[in-house]
């Protein structure tokens, strides 16, 4: 069905008379000759001030919207996704029909002036959804296939056609998912294996990232993936693209952004920002913008040569990286990033029941859509158990959503969650090993412990802290690392709370006393110590199991 038909349901009023070319003209009232021209009663030509024009054209087929936020939309009055009344986002959809009704060229100026019009017409509210999927008033999950709106009714895994139609925005690069393919098998997401060879033992945890990004209402984390350039970083980063956020441009984002600016740009564009080959550390602006838009911020729009905010949208857009080595350094957004890296062509071998050659073909149509209808297979799941499932250990509070629905895949695909905890945990310990590497005060206090033989806390000035572990700094902290009085230590001290509190180090402070602050440092009381083994890894996890006792 047309975009474009003229529906005569339009919800404002439509008894008005013509008005001269300085006042906001009717719709229904001024008929359309043969040639695309407005003629009146008497069938001559009535001459409309291009503004005026485009705004006539556009009220055939849309009607203004304004959502709860105060939001203007423009909305169809039959299928399709609304408009955001903002020119530099819909201008080329604008031209195009106005194009197919007067076979007209119209300036991007004119387009402004006509929105600008329209903004002053009396709004209708309208609910209108945003993101890949969104949540109904009931907790129905709604999702765009092929241009039909779905819906995933509460507590089921199908998907049915509501009978009742509802508006969705989306930005103008987003490409449609395709159809839901009958006969759909949760586990043909294992298919993704036969295309790029993943790392090893977090198949479970690229899975659930995958469904995550499919969930925007909940706590988003970005992927960082690195690797050697040919270990296939770059298609898996395309491949999950693909499946989340088809778009008809920039699926991989190779120019990388350096201000907040060019962020929120590339935000109005994806659901999903996919930056790849990052060469450099992303500077502190960006990655501290990266981290806002995992939770749900507001997006702000300013139109072209105006110097307030004219749109703002509250969205969450998830980010995949990929890099030859980490490229994340601030901590709120390292604490959200999910880390893999891929296996080394050099090393490591190709998995038998997969030869090496298979890898190399390249992701059809009918590939991908056999995997899409597995994600689509395993949301179902997800979305109907999510809210049921408990987690009966300690993880960090914004890993959370991830967690829960990793034990849901894990239990379609595995039968259990145990699958996806024994993934999630060796994966937590090494990463908690690598950052305390790059952080010197925290490693200190681990070998202070280690070789000390420590098993209970103690309460010290800060400055004495600082000769305790003078002796036990690394050896590759560099001076500037390294600090050399005790408010600098105080400083280091906060930032390594959190992760020394994950491998069961307690570290606070209880204030001043006197001129002094004091802090108190050592190990938390579990049943088998906290005698730290060389093997930094594995003694994390025995610690956790050890403190949350009871796997699923």
């Amino acid at each position: 069905m047309s975009h474009y038909t003229y529906n005569p349901s339009y919800p404002h009023s439509m008894k008005e008379e013509f008005l001269p070319c300085s006042q906001q003209p009717p719709l229904a009232s001024v008929p359309m000759d043969g040639r695309g021209n407005f003629s009146n009663q008497s069938g001559r030509p009535v001459k409309l001030c291009k503004a005026n024009l485009i705004r006539q054209i556009i009220r055939y087929s849309y009607w203004l919207g304004e959502d709860a936020s105060g939001v203007h939309f423009l909305v169809p009055y039959h299928s399709g996704p609304v408009l955001m009344v903002e020119a530099d986002m819909i201008a080329p959809v604008i031209k195009q029909i106005v194009a197919d009704y007067g076979n007209r060229d119209v300036s991007d100026q004119s387009i402004r002036d006509a929105l600008d019009i329209i903004r002053r017409d009396q709004a209708h509210h309208v609910g209108v959804g945003n993101g890949r999927t969104w949540l109904g008033e009931n907790n129905e999950r709604y999702i765009i296939l092929d241009g039909v709106v779905m819906m995933f009714p509460v507590g089921k895994e199908y998907m049915i056609q509501p009978n009742q139609y509802y508006n969705y925005w989306q930005p103008t690069n987003c490409r449609p998912f395709q159809k839901l393919n009958h006969g759909a098998a949760s586990q043909d997401i294992k298919a993704i294996d036969k295309f790029v060879q993943l790392p090893k033992d977090r198949e479970l945890l690229i899975y659930s990232y995958i469904l995550l990004c499919l969930m925007p209402e909940r706590q988003q984390l970005a992927l960082e993936i690195t690797g050697e350039p040919k270990s296939g970083m770059a298609r898996l980063q395309r491949i999950i693209k693909h499946l989340v956020d088809p778009v008809t441009k920039e699926t991989a984002i190779r120019e990388i952004p350096t201000t907040v600016k060019e962020v929120n740009r590339l935000a109005w564009r994806h659901h999903v920002l996919s930056l790849e080959s990052v060469a450099s550390p992303l500077s502190p602006v960006v990655q501290r913008r990266l981290f806002e838009l995992l939770s749900h911020t507001q997006l702000e729009w300013k139109a072209i040569g105006c110097h307030e905010i004219t749109t703002s949208l509250s969205v969450s857009r998830p980010c995949i990286i990929s890099s030859l080595e980490p490229v994340i350094h601030q901590d709120e957004l390292s604490e959200l990033t999910l880390s893999l890296e891929m296996p080394s062509p050099s090393r490591d071998q190709p998995r038998i029941e997969y030869p090496k050659t298979t890898r190399s073909v390249s992701i059809t149509d009918s590939n991908q859509a056999v995997i899409f209808d597995a994600v689509l297979t395993l949301l179902g799941e997800v979305h109907t158990k999510i809210d049921h499932v408990s987690i009966d250990r300690s993880v960090p509070v914004c890993w959370g959503d991830f967690c829960r629905i990793g034990m849901v895949v894990s239990s379609v695909l595995h039968g259990s969650p145990d699958a996806f905890w024994s993934q999630y945990v060796a994966y937590r310990s090494e990463r908690l090993a690598e950052i305390t590497e790059e952080e010197p005060i925290a490693q200190a206090i681990l070998e202070y412990l280690k070789i000390n033989d420590i098993t209970e806390i103690a309460e010290k000035p800060v400055g004495v802290w600082l000769a305790t572990l003078d002796p036990y700094r690394p050896t590759w902290a560099l001076d500037h690392q390294w600090p050399r009085e005790p408010r600098g230590l105080g400083a280091a001290f906060k930032r390594a709370a959190q992760l020394l509190d994950a491998q069961g180090i307690t570290c606070y402070s209880t204030g001043k006393r006197g001129s002094k602050r004091h802090w108190v440092i050592g190990p938390r009381s579990v049943p088998c110590g906290i005698a730290l083994s060389n093997r930094l890894a594995s003694s994390i996890v025995n610690k956790e199991v050890n403190e949350f006792a009871g796997l699923m």
